[in-house]
């Protein structure tokens, strides 16, 4: 089955951020990125979504590996002071980035998006 192409209306950016955490850190890692992270950057003008995802297999060291992917429509918004400020909202800043290993930020125009 052929995949449409979907047309661009204008240009999308993405921000895919990578983070590998231990095991006895994970629940409060997702309660925390699910009832706060994501939601105070989704509030941020600008930002469309939000995919978070986890590895199948942890890393070579045993962590597990969470990513996120966000959309938005200006290539300046994941550095802008909105940003900043939304990332730092709640308890993100203090019980989280602490002990995520392995940062990885990926920063990108959007091509194209194929669907079926």
């Amino acid at each position: 089955m052929a995949s449409k192409a979907m047309a661009e209306t204008s240009p999308e950016y993405f921000l895919m951020m990578t983070f590998e955490i231990s095991s006895d850190q994970e629940a409060l890692f997702n309660e925390i990125y699910d009832a706060e992270h994501a939601p105070y950057i989704l509030q941020v003008e600008g930002v469309h979504s939000c995919l978070r995802f986890v590895d199948a297999s942890p890393s070579a060291d045993g962590w597990l590996v969470y990513s996120t992917l966000y959309r938005f429509g200006r290539p300046d918004l994941p550095d802008s002071d909105a940003w900043k400020a939304a990332s730092d909202r709640g308890r993100w800043k203090d019980l989280i980035r602490p002990y995520v290993k392995s940062r990885q930020r990926r920063l990108g125009k959007i091509v194209i998006e194929y669907r079926t």
